[in-house]
């Protein structure tokens, strides 16, 4: 683990880094995505958790988008200074290096939860409740939805090959589906609809075989919710959120070949890594 700054000659108490347990949170969780725009940039990780500051930077170098320096690197740990500054240590592709970004800044993660210091440096932060997007009113009404001219499309191609989100993402755009807000919106609701009705059944692929996650449905709904909103728009692939099989009716005789686990995807075969907090 890259060591953190805890320790220094001559540096007082009121300068020593500070922990937070939605810090903790993040710690061995993987970077998936990171997206810039005029309101800043966002670093996302494979369980949905979202950095968000105005800069972020990699070894004082600003991050940008689809960062390749941070694609696959891995949360070792995350503290913050008394005056809101706070740095990621990362295991990297290329080696450990931290990502720091000063105040203000934002930490979301699921189920609402939230760790935020404003520009004086002061920390405010909400737990994790109850779920936000798969409540008994919205798993009732995916379990008794009817499939739709989408649902039906990625029932086909789900016959020929494993689905991922990219697979929603081309059937929707193939049907005319442009602003960002639609594909968060619509996407996962897609995919959880398939889901309650017992169609298909998430999951990570590796060495050319289909390993089914053994979680509630609750809690793989909102999983898909949270990282494709975190993710946002039309962005989520292959490599983000999960892989998905047809519970019936697959041609066997598709793609057999080995794949490796994608980025992104290490840790989902552990057992509730997609659910609660730890």
């Amino acid at each position: 683990m890259l060591p953190f700054m805890s320790g220094l000659p001559g540096m007082s108490r009121r300068q020593q880094p500070q922990r937070h347990p939605l810090l903790d949170d993040l710690v061995g969780q993987t970077v998936i995505h990171t997206r810039v725009a005029a309101r800043g940039t966002w670093t996302v990780t494979a369980r949905g958790w979202v950095l968000h500051s105005r800069i972020q930077q990699l070894d004082d170098a600003p991050v940008g988008l689809r960062d390749p320096r941070l694609l696959a690197a891995t949360v070792n740990g995350a503290e913050m200074l008394p005056d809101g500054h706070l740095t990621l240590a990362l295991t990297t592709p290329t080696g450990p290096q931290r990502l720091t970004t000063v105040p203000r800044w934002e930490v979301r993660g699921p189920r609402g939860a939230r760790l935020r210091a404003d520009e004086k440096g002061v920390i405010t932060a909400d737990p994790p409740g109850p779920p936000v997007h798969a409540t008994p009113e919205a798993l009732a009404a995916f379990a008794a939805s009817r499939p739709g001219a989408l649902e039906q499309r990625l029932q086909d191609l789900g016959r020929r090959t494993w689905l991922h989100p990219g697979h929603v993402v081309e059937v929707m755009t193939a049907a005319g589906a442009l602003d960002d807000q639609e594909f968060e919106r619509r996407g996962p609701t897609l995919l959880a609809r398939m889901l309650a009705r017992g169609e298909i059944r998430a999951g990570f692929v590796t060495d050319g075989r289909f390993a089914p996650w053994d979680l509630p449905l609750a809690d793989v709904i909102e999983h898909i919710f949270t990282v494709w909103q975190a993710v946002g728009g039309s962005a989520p692939g292959q490599d983000m959120i999960a892989w998905f099989e047809l519970t019936t009716g697959r041609d066997t005789s598709g793609p057999t070949s080995a794949q490796a686990m994608p980025p992104g995807m290490s840790g989902y075969d552990s057992p509730g890594v997609v659910g609660g907090f730890r």
